[in-house]
């Protein structure tokens, strides 16, 4: 028996047919209880950035000469808050196996590029919350990006985040694939997202799309 990740109540395994016939063992890091309070974004978002409650472009992507075509998975409520809060701020890092699932079904496959953080960021966290989520989820990804440190997205409003002078670059001697996805945790107004992929796509990737958990 494990403990939820979140909750830390007992939990029960659920095994299914295929499990058995493949000789497969499930592993579960959640509970259903605190699975539930994760809330998936709807079929009624944007059908480029996925913004929630939005039928077809919303307005912002049609303002946009080339927007770049984005997934997320969940919103991002105070559920999920809350989450980040342990897992990246308090550094818990045993919760970069929550969504290994999730993860896995939506990019097994697929050219991953992480959003990296800064070293000033990483030395003080101690880890990249996006490459824990990739690693966990055994999903192979190219570190291609560098950043540099700059005051944190979550103490800017949304004009500065917006205003900020792009803090990307791409690595030395690297080989940019033609297609990939830059993947990030949390999608808020989408200028990290954005800055990402520009350096990409500069960089001679031909097709670039994006990827965050919450939106």
């Amino acid at each position: 028996m494990t403990d939820c990740l979140l909750c830390h109540n007992t939990l029960t395994p659920c095994f299914q047919f295929s499990d058995i016939f493949l000789s497969r063992k499930p592993r579960e890091t959640v509970c259903p209880d605190c699975w539930g309070k994760f809330e998936v974004i709807s079929d009624r978002h944007c059908q480029v950035c996925y913004k929630p409650d939005s039928d077809d472009i919303c307005r912002d992507c049609k303002a946009i000469t080339d927007p770049i075509l984005h997934q997320a998975i969940f919103h991002y409520n105070d559920f999920a808050k809350n989450f980040f809060q342990n897992y990246k701020f308090q550094g818990d890092f045993r919760l970069r196996s929550a969504f290994d699932h999730v993860l896995t079904s939506s990019l097994k496959g697929q050219t991953l590029v992480p959003v990296p953080v800064s070293p000033e960021r990483l030395q003080s966290r101690g880890f990249n919350q996006v490459t824990g989520f990739l690693s966990s989820a055994k999903l192979p990804y190219l570190e291609l990006l560098t950043k540099e440190e700059t005051r944190h997205q979550s103490h800017k409003n949304r004009a500065e985040r917006l205003a900020s002078e792009n803090p990307f670059h791409l690595k030395k001697n690297v080989t940019t694939p033609e297609h990939v996805v830059l993947v990030d945790d949390i999608f808020t107004t989408g200028t990290t997202l954005k800055n990402g992929a520009s350096i990409l796509k500069n960089a001679g990737c031909a097709h670039v799309s994006t990827f965050s958990l919450f939106r």
